[in-house]
C-alpha cells in the first residue's frame, strides 16, 4: 500500500466491480465466444458469424455512429445486435427481441466467480462503513452473490441517462444517495482512466488496486494524475478501517 495523498475522513465506500472485486476478463471471452455461437445456431446464420470478432467489429460501428450508446453497454450491445442482424439481411422482429438475447449474454457473462477472499473483505468493511456498487459494466450482483453488500447499485444501464465513468455523474449520485460530501467517498477501483480519474474528477477519494485483481489491468504506465493510495492486494482496505 502506497499513499499518495493525506486519506482524509471516510464515510463510505463506492466500489468498481469488473476486475475489481472479480477476475472479469476470462469470463467476458468465454460468454463472447459463447454467445456468437449461440446467435450462430438459433438464427441459422453464416458460420463466420460465430466468431465474436464479427460481432465485435459491427458493435463498435454501431457506437462510432451513435457515440452517446457507449454510456450504456446494454443499450449498445442491444442495438448493435439489430445494426448487425439488419446487415446480415436477418432483420430481428422488434427492439424488444434485440433486449431479449442482451439479458442472454448478461447471464452467461455474470457466471463468474467471486473469490472467497472479496466477499469476507466486503462483509467485513459492510460492518463499518455503507458500501456501494459504481460500475459502467452490466453483470448481475444477484447472480454474483454480492447483491447483499451493497446499499445500492449504480450503473448507466439501471440509470438510463446517467454517463459513465469517468463522468461525474454516478459519484455526484453515490454523493446524494449516501447523504455524504464527495470528498467524503472513498472508491475502489482497477481502472486507471475511469476509476482514478473518475472518482478525482468528481471529488472523491479514490484507492487505486493496481493491476486489478488478477494483475491484468493497466498499471502505472497507464495513470495520468495519482490516486489517493495505491493497493497491492484488496485485503489491504482492511488496514484503512479497523
Amino acid at each position: 500500500m502506497r499513499f499518495y495523498k493525506a486519506l482524509s475522513k471516510v464515510k463510505a465506500l463506492t466500489f468498481d466491480l469488473d476486475d475489481t472485486l472479480y477476475n472479469n476478463a476470462p469470463r467476458i471471452a468465454a460468454a463472447e465466444a459463447w454467445f456468437s455461437a449461440y446467435l450462430t445456431e438459433r438464427y441459422a446464420l453464416p458460420q463466420f458469424t460465430a466468431n465474436p470478432a464479427f460481432w465485435a467489429q459491427l458493435k463498435e460501428e454501431c457506437a462510432a455512429a451513435a457515440p452517446s450508446l457507449r454510456d450504456d453497454v446494454t443499450l449498445l450491445r442491444a442495438r448493435a445486435l439489430e445494426y448487425s442482424f439488419a446487415r446480415l439481411k436477418c432483420p430481428l422482429s422488434s427492439p424488444s427481441e434485440a433486449m431479449e438475447l442482451v439479458q442472454i449474454f448478461i447471464r452467461k457473462r455474470s457466471e463468474v466467480p467471486v473469490p472467497p477472499a472479496s466477499l469476507q473483505l466486503l462483509s467485513y468493511l459492510k460492518s463499518r462503513l455503507p458500501l456501494a456498487a459504481v460500475s459502467n459494466g452490466n453483470v448481475q450482483l444477484e447472480a454474483l452473490g454480492l447483491q447483499p453488500y451493497f446499499v445500492f447499485d449504480l450503473r448507466p444501464s439501471l440509470q438510463p441517462g446517467r454517463r459513465s465513468k469517468p463522468c461525474a455523474d454516478l459519484f455526484y449520485e453515490a454523493a446524494a444517495r449516501f447523504g455524504c460530501a464527495l470528498s467524503e467517498i472513498l472508491h475502489v477501483g482497477d481502472e486507471p482512466a475511469t476509476d482514478v480519474n473518475g472518482a478525482l474528477g468528481a471529488g472523491c477519494q479514490c484507492a487505486w488496486l493496481k493491476g486489478g485483481i488478477a494483475g491484468l489491468s493497466p498499471g502505472s504506465v497507464a495513470l495520468r494524475q495519482l490516486p489517493t493510495l495505491e493497493l497491492d492486494s484488496l485485503q489491504e482496505l482492511q488496514l484503512l478501517f479497523p
